[in-house]
């Protein structure tokens, strides 16, 4: 087998790099001078001159230059050929998306004019089916059922630029609501379902909302949070879709759609590519969730980019089961149906068991997936519907790379690996479907000034980007690991970085002065590996965040919840690995005040049904480490466990770090225990336990 069929067949990673034939041209090559581009060409002129006039020598010279460029250059030869075409249909990609982008940016129409067309096109072609409810609506019902919502908040005097926050399940009534909404300019925030009281009210209250529009079952959610004083809702209309809870003052919603008018709202504003769409939250590195700015343009670039990258049709039928408020099934997935005329089937929630069932009772063609769900399916026993399914393309992130071919082997099915972030300027997509990697960045310095997408280095402690003593960044070579960061240019409109709601926060994610003085770059957070082939390979997460079972968990935001409690001095959070598990599973390190009131297992008792009364299932950390004996250092003062292993005193960044090195290893000081979903609390984690954790059989 070919080097070039290696580099995209071979089940490696970037702790795995693929050895080449070239290899063995690396100690010559050092030990050789390095020359100049312009350098080598002054030499290959003269060369050539001498080759004229004295053909002996010129001959000798040649030869000697040649042997040079092999040994020197040799090796990136050779890996520019082998990527050669990937790096060519990479780069009609990005020209084929840009003229896009650029055509719809002349014509100036909003996401909703678009899909207009989408729904003249194909009027009788099913839209939107709802597996929970067991409807479907063709393209011209589900557009006359986005314009009661239009027509509904018209008439109460909704303009473009007011609010309205959805908190909602996965559901055909979420995506009719933001579109109707959209239609006459008003900007939904899609509040993230799992959430409730302080998480919640910070979401809400984030977006100065004038109205909520909730579902039945989480009604109660919302009154939980208000009845517990969190937040006021005097003079924000909430509404629900069926029947509200009694004396809540919320409004049924369904009944008053019901009698609404099927036709296009009035046009009282302008709405337009450039306007804002919708708030979608996303954690970024640390603290609460961020409502990042979606304009209709992005919406727009996020779901036609996709669909041109894993060449996604109008005859493809989409199975969404992830959380629509999130980009990745929000746009990535209902987009296809919104603006590329597929079908779209929508699962209220995720089930392994029911997964390939669905695909072939649905006829799904493609569908979404993170790293967890593959694995869950891949657990699953063989079921008939496995051999009889039509599913041809599976998009999404996370996949890791010793599950990818096996996933692949048994389901039959391609992956369309991507990276990007939902406040993001540019993302990577995996084009070839080389194993493992999110993408690829072109290594050849021709190619790559196109790209507005580089790795820089950074500090592995702080996460600080490492600058040279002019104060520019330095930007990685193939083969090393950075930052991910991308271009924001003020006058491309495809390089803006809309930021999150809240402009200091914008200001946090752009670093500036990165490879010319005055340049400027969106921060994505991630460590990235960039392999010799220029794959791209997600390694680690930055900052006070970490990833588990797909979803971003602030640890300052766990830590907000922890800090309150009576009894504790202090407390940190953090992510640690645990076996056949993807992402990193929590754990906080908390320290007992002195207390004859309650012993240790009251205390975690306590801290445990605290945690899961505030956050969601998985944000609550699955661990928590109990540390007796507490030392100062400077001005803090940090358990012993802490101290052992801190080496620059004051640093609390550092002091995570080596704590997340420790992981769930036990120490004799220290009493761990571990997250009892179905009490809904915390047990000792003795030696069984610690088994299953080990043998990746425990249910987290």
């Amino acid at each position: 087998m070919t080097d070039r069929a290696n580099s995209s067949t071979s089940a490696t990673n970037w702790r795995k790099p693929i050895p080449l034939a070239t290899d063995v041209l690396e100690k010559p090559a050092r030990m050789l001078p390095r020359m100049k581009l312009e350098e080598l060409a002054t030499v290959m002129c003269l060369t050539f001159a001498i080759l004229e006039f004295y053909f002996p020598i010129g001959i000798v010279l040649m030869l000697f230059l040649c042997l040079y460029i092999a040994v020197v250059h040799g090796d990136f030869i050779y890996r520019s050929y082998l990527t050669l075409n990937r790096d060519l249909t990479g780069l009609a990609l990005i020209i084929d998306v840009k003229i896009d982008l650029w055509w719809r940016l002349h014509q100036n129409k909003g996401i909703h004019e678009l899909f207009l067309d989408i729904v003249r096109n194909n009027p009788n072609k099913p839209a939107m089916i709802d597996i929970e409810k067991g409807t479907t609506e063709t393209f011209e019902e589900f557009n006359a059922h986005c314009n009661r919502y239009a027509n509904y908040f018209q008439g109460l005097g909704y303009r473009s630029g007011d609010v309205v926050a959805l908190y909602m399940e996965n559901s055909v009534e979420f995506v009719a609501a933001w579109m109707g909404l959209a239609k006459i300019g008003v900007v939904t925030a899609w509040i993230n379902s799992n959430l409730k009281r302080e998480q919640l009210v910070h979401c809400i209250t984030a977006s100065k909302t004038k109205a909520i529009i909730t579902s039945v079952t989480l009604q109660n959610v919302l009154m939980d949070a208000i009845e517990e004083k969190l937040f006021r809702v005097d003079g924000i209309d909430v509404y629900s879709m069926g029947e509200p809870k009694k004396n809540s003052g919320f409004k049924n919603l369904q009944n008053k759609l019901n009698v609404q008018k099927t036709t296009e709202p009035k046009t009282l504003d302008t709405i337009d590519f450039k306007s804002i769409l919708c708030f979608i939250y996303t954690s970024g590195t640390t603290g609460m969730p961020k409502a990042a700015v979606m304009k209709h343009f992005r919406y727009y670039s996020i779901a036609v980019g996709a669909a041109k990258s894993f060449k996604i049709r109008s005859s493809d039928r989409m199975y969404v089961s992830m959380p629509i408020y999130h980009t990745a099934a929000g746009i990535i997935g209902v987009g296809q149906a919104l603006l590329g005329g597929s079908s779209c089937v929508i699962r209220k929630k995720f089930s392994a068991s029911n997964f390939w069932r669905d695909c072939v009772k649905y006829e799904c063609t493609v569908s979404q997936y993170i790293g967890e769900i593959c694995r869950y399916l891949l657990a699953q026993p063989v079921v008939e519907e496995e051999s009889r399914h039509i599913m041809r393309l599976l998009v999404g992130n996370g996949l890791r790379a010793e599950i990818w071919q096996p996933f692949v082997d048994r389901f039959r099915v391609r992956i369309g690996e991507l990276y990007g972030s939902t406040e993001g300027t540019s993302s990577l997509v995996n084009i070839d479907g080389h194993v493992g990697a999110c993408g690829f960045l072109p290594i050849s310095p021709l190619t790559k000034k196109m790209h507005p997408v580089r790795l820089i280095k950074v500090d592995d402690v702080t996460g600080e980007a490492i600058r040279t003593a002019g104060g520019l960044c330095i930007a990685c070579n193939p083969g090393e690991s950075g930052a991910m960061v991308s271009t924001i240019r003020k006058n491309n409109p495809l390089l803006q970085f809309e930021g999150y709601l809240n402009k200091k926060e914008t200001n946090k994610k752009i670093i500036r002065d990165v490879f010319a003085k005055g340049d400027s770059c969106f921060l994505t957070g991630d460590l990235l590996h960039w392999d010799r082939l220029g794959y791209v390979y997600f390694k680690d997460r930055t900052g006070d965040t970490f990833r588990w079972k797909g979803e971003n968990v602030s640890t300052t935001e766990v830590e907000a919840i922890l800090h309150p409690i009576t009894g504790l001095s202090d407390a940190t959070v953090y992510g640690v690995e645990v076996p056949a598990r993807e992402g990193r599973v929590g754990m906080a390190s908390v320290v007992r005040a002195v207390s004859n009131e309650e012993n240790e297992t009251q205390f975690v008792e306590r801290v445990g049904a605290r945690l899961s009364s505030s956050l969601t299932s998985y944000a609550i950390p699955q661990f928590i480490r109990i540390c007796q004996d507490v030392e100062k250092t400077g001005d803090f003062q940090f358990p012993t466990v802490f101290i052992k292993y801190i080496s620059v005193p004051g640093t609390f960044k550092l002091v995570k770090t080596n704590l997340q090195r420790l992981g769930i290893m036990d120490t004799p000081s220290d009493s761990i225990y571990i997250f009892n979903s179905e009490n809904r609390n915390f047990v000792p984690f003795d030696n069984d336990l610690r088994c299953k954790v080990s043998l990746g059989s425990y249910p987290f």
